[in-house]
Parts: structure tokens; C-alpha cells; sequence
């Protein structure tokens, strides 16, 4: 198909006013005037239909996932959730020489939470309430598989979200938990650093290191004696040590329970399990011959297990009944009132552009008015752009009548194109990135901020730009897709986790949205108040005029 040069020079005309336009934040019926005194633009802003309804989050897969969440959160509007992990151990090395007479010293896990830095003082990232939590730690004892049966074994295993390896199997819970290694019943994530210190034989200190903020817990007490000696020193010149498949299937890695201590509170904190200081540590004392005297002297060595195996989130919700019959009933014909996004196996929204209103006028009408086709289907056809597209958002708003003034909210959205499980060409091409992706992309996607109008009434909103989504469909003839809307821990992580079953509409989430366990409500392209109602807002160039 050829385009005129005309066409093409529209486009670059396109460009340069949007980068006008977007160069900051003022009101643009401003900034458009100054533009109008200089070229001769004439700048006009409109409303277009769109329809917004509420989709459930089923279970989705859990396994591979560059982060893990663990603990216990509650929300007024949506109720609580458990989420736990199951991960295999990886030795670090196979068929080991521990040497003669080797005695065990200590057995340490350390995971490391997500930190930062200013001087001497840490804060933890992404910790969900400040409650503590019963936390256990247990062998596992189900079998973590590579690679799926009913495949032909060239295909991953997934594990799901809810225990699921597939829609007609399940784990065994049963099977979770072997023997009890830790238990705690007033668990709280520390953002104390903490220090390591070896000894020489004078108990003189020999080296000293601080480590960023871990969970570091010692599993040797309270199991049966000789526990670790005869699971891992005894299995020496076995065929257990002697390669990974063989240890995963004799060591079944490790659950990690949570139970809360009160219904109402509790905390959720992201823990990093691919760290390489993630791993359980096996300290031990043995004996050597040294080869020059034949004396026989004491050295301390350690056997090192990673978490590089398989690792799996399980998630149990207990929503309340409003919520439930919220996302369970959407109106997905005349759209909802209230938006409800939960992240995790909560709740999403989708969005459908220039959805026909009640005078008729939809996607059709929508590109009459915006380009013009001359000679279609011939080898001549020429596209006319006849409104150059500035700028395009929509604006969700929180619901402030239920939503409490002190409420933890998401600082962020992601909206996610559904019919192909990808970012929006908005995302691809925001130039806003900072190292802390979770920082990145806020001329796309606009954190969380509150506006205050005539009244001192404050209102808290969330804007969204699609401008060269909207720009794609004019120009390239995208088909009008349609769009998830989800809240997201972290718009950086956009690869999609599938669903166990999925329909036509949505094939998975995105990874920032099941690393949140936050939750929003919002106004929908129903609501009662006809301000704050979800809608598409362009800014556009008449160059008919």
C-alpha cells in the first residue's frame, strides 16, 4: 500500500506538536494560545465514549518470578490475603568431601529483603503493614518437577498461583509440610543491617562484614538430633549429592508458611530469592592430615545450597462478599460504575475505546472525523489526516466516598493491551527511565496525585497517556483494542504471567500486578458523578481550519 509524502509529513507535523505540547505539565488551553500566536494553530480539546467493566484475576503462574512476596495483608475493601512460597535447594557443589569427623556448627537461611541506603540507615522496600505474622518454615516433601508430563517433556512445568500444575492436578498439602525447621509466632521483617563476624582459635575477631537487611534465622533447633548430619553429611558418597535432578528429588526444598496472629493486621514484604546471598548455609567443623607432619588439625568449612531451583508463590484470598459480587457481576455491555483493581488473584479492569454512546457515535465516527481516505483499495490511496491527535488520557479518579483519606494506595497503574498480552507503543516510547524501574515511565503512566479544585475539595487521580496509541489507530489502521487496566507494585516488570484458564479477553497479567497486593477503587465510565467519570480526553490540531 503506498502513502502520500503528505501523509508522512502530517505524521512528522504530529510529532513536533506533541513534543511541544508535552514538554510540561501547564494547562494547555494556555499553552495551546501561545502556539496559535506563533504558527496559527488552532488547539481544541474533546470528550470521546469509552467503556470501562471489572474482570476477575484467576489464578496465574507463579513460578519464575524475579521476586517473591510473602506474609499476610488485609484490606477493608477487598479483604485478606496469605500468600505463601515453596522453592527448591540447589547445591553448590556435588559429590562433596566434607572430611573426617566432620561436626555440624550451625545451619543459617538468609534471604534478602529489598533495601536502601542512606548512610548507616536502611529502608525496607515493598513491606505491606507493620503487624507481625506466625511464620514456619518446613522441608517440603512434594516433588517440584522441570518439565511438564503431558507434554512431550520438552515444555517447562508451571505452577500456578493456587497450587495448580494444571486444571486437573493440584499439590498435596499434605505433602507441604515435613519436618518443622523454624517456627516463630511474632515474625516482623528488620531493617537493621547485619554483621558477620569470624573468630580465630583466641575467640579474636578475624574478619568483619555488614550485609544489607536480611531474614537470618538459624534451623537447627528443636529437630530430631543428627537431623542435618544424616540428611546432608551422611550422604557423602551417595548418588543424593551427586547431581541436581538427584538431590531435587531427595531434598524437596522448603515451605514457608504463614498464618496470621489477627485477622485485621498482619504484614507483606517482598523478599529477594535471586540473590546470590539467598541460600541456606551448612557451617561444620572436620578434620584434616596435613601432608608435611601427618598432624592431624581442626578446619571449618561450609556447604552452600541456593535457591536457583524452582520457586513458587501460593496465594489464598478470603474477599468479602461486596467485592466478590463486584467483580463477579460486571457490566461488561454498559460498563461499571466502580472500577475495583486488586493486585495478586484480585481484580482488573478492561477498557474499550470510542464504545458507541447513546446517540450512535462510536469507533466509525470517531475516524471520519480525525482522517479521510481518498481512492481506498487502489494503488493510489491516500490517507489525509484531517485532525492532528496532541495529546490523549484518560483520567481514572478514586472513589473517595469509600476509599479512606489514610489509605494505602497504589502510586501506580499499568494499562496493558490485551488482545496481543503486550505494553501500549505509549509505554515503549516514554524516554522517562530511572535505575528503580518502579520509578520509570511516568509520562505514560502518572503516579498516583491529588488535585484540588475551586472548592479546596482534594481528589485523587491517576492519568494515563495513550496519545501514539491513539495516533496508531488513525495512521496504521491498528484495530480499537482493547486494554487492561491493573494497579502494579512495580510498571518496569511488564512480562505477562498466564492464566490457568483463560478466555478471549485476557491471557495473563502483567508481573508488577501480581507483585502488589494493593488495592483501588475508581470511578468507571458509568459512575453517578459525571466529573469524575472515566473517559477519554484528546487534544487535537484542526487543520481544516
Amino acid at each position: 500500500m503506498k502513502y502520500s509524502i503528505f501523509f508522512f509529513k502530517q505524521i512528522l507535523f504530529a510529532k513536533l506538536i506533541i513534543v511541544l505540547l508535552t514538554s510540561c505539565e501547564d494547562e494547555y488551553k494556555e499553552l495551546g494560545a501561545g502556539i496559535i500566536n506563533i504558527q496559527n494553530i488552532n488547539i481544541q480539546n474533546q470528550t470521546y465514549p469509552l467503556k470501562t467493566y471489572n474482570k476477575r484475576i484467576t489464578p496465574f503462574q507463579s513460578n519464575g518470578m524475579p521476586s517473591n512476596l510473602l506474609g499476610y495483608y488485609n484490606d477493608s475493601n477487598f479483604g485478606s490475603t496469605t500468600v505463601e512460597f515453596l522453592a527448591q535447594l540447589t547445591p553448590g557443589l556435588y559429590s562433596p568431601n566434607f572430611g573426617d569427623n566432620t561436626t555440624l556448627d550451625s545451619v543459617v537461611l538468609t534471604i534478602p529483603y529489598y533495601s536502601s541506603r542512606d548512610g548507616d540507615n536502611y529502608t525496607l522496600d515493598s513491606v505491606y503493614g507493620n503487624s507481625p505474622i506466625k511464620l514456619s518454615i518446613y522441608r517440603n516433601n512434594f516433588f517440584l518437577r522441570n518439565f511438564d508430563p503431558a507434554s512431550d517433556l520438552d515444555e517447562s512445568q508451571r505452577y500456578f498461583s493456587n497450587g495448580a500444575l494444571s486444571s486437573s492436578e493440584i499439590m498435596n498439602q499434605n505433602e507441604l509440610e515435613g519436618e518443622l525447621l523454624f517456627s516463630t509466632n511474632e515474625f516482623l521483617p528488620s531493617n537493621n543491617a547485619i554483621t558477620l563476624i569470624t573468630r580465630d582459635d583466641d575467640g579474636e575477631i578475624e574478619t568483619s562484614e555488614t550485609i544489607d537487611p536480611s531474614f537470618r534465622v538459624k534451623l537447627e533447633d528443636n529437630l530430631p538430633l543428627n537431623f542435618w548430619e544424616t540428611t546432608i553429611f551422611n550422604k557423602e558418597d551417595s548418588e543424593e549429592l551427586s547431581s541436581a535432578n538427584n538431590f531435587y528429588n531427595y531434598f524437596r526444598g522448603l515451605y514457608f508458611k504463614v498464618e496470621p496472629l489477627n485477622s485485621d493486621e498482619g504484614s507483606l514484604f517482598l523478599m529477594n530469592f535471586s540473590s546470590s546471598n539467598a541460600h541456606l548455609k551448612l557451617f561444620y567443623t572436620y578434620e584434616t592430615t596435613l601432608a608435611t607432619t601427618d598432624e592431624i588439625t581442626e578446619r571449618q568449612g561450609s556447604y552452600d545450597l541456593s535457591f536457583s531451583g524452582n520457586r513458587t508463590t501460593l496465594i489464598n484470598n478470603n474477599f468479602n462478599t461486596n467485592f466478590l459480587q463486584t467483580i463477579n457481576n460486571a457490566n461488561d455491555v454498559q460498563g461499571d460504575e466502580l472500577l475495583y483493581l486488586k493486585g495478586g488473584e484480585g481484580s482488573m479492569a478492561v477498557i474499550e475505546l470510542f464504545a458507541e454512546d447513546e446517540n450512535g457515535y462510536g469507533f466509525e465516527e470517531f475516524l471520519e472525523e480525525f482522517r479521510e481516505i481518498i481512492n481506498p483499495n487502489e494503488t493510489n490511496e491516500r490517507r489525509v489526516i484531517k485532525r492532528l491527535i496532541n495529546e490523549a488520557f484518560i483520567e481514572f479518579y478514586v472513589d473517595e466516598s469509600i476509599t479512606d483519606s489514610n489509605d494505602d494506595l497504589p502510586l501506580r497503574v499499568y494499562v496493558h493491551d490485551l488482545d496481543n498480552d503486550i505494553p501500549l507503543i505509549d509505554y515503549l516510547e516514554d524516554p522517562t527511565i530511572n535505575p528503580a524501574t518502579s520509578d520509570s515511565k511516568f509520562f505514560h503512566l502518572v503516579p498516583l496525585a491529588t488535585e484540588i479544585d475551586s472548592d479546596g475539595n482534594e481528589s485523587r487521580k491517576y492519568k494515563v497517556r495513550i496519545t501514539e496509541h491513539v495516533n496508531s489507530i488513525i495512521s496504521n489502521d491498528l484495530t480499537n483494542l482493547r486494554l487492561g487496566l491493573f494497579v502494579s507494585s512495580n510498571v518496569g516488570v511488564t512480562n505477562s504471567l498466564k492464566f490457568l484458564s483463560y478466555d478471549e479477553l485476557a491471557r495473563g497479567i502483567p508481573t508488577g500486578t501480581a507483585l502488589s497486593p494493593k488495592g483501588v477503587i475508581l470511578h468507571g465510565s458509568s459512575s453517578n458523578n459525571l466529573l469524575k467519570r472515566a473517559k477519554l480526553n484528546i487534544y487535537y490540531t484542526d487543520l481544516n481550519n
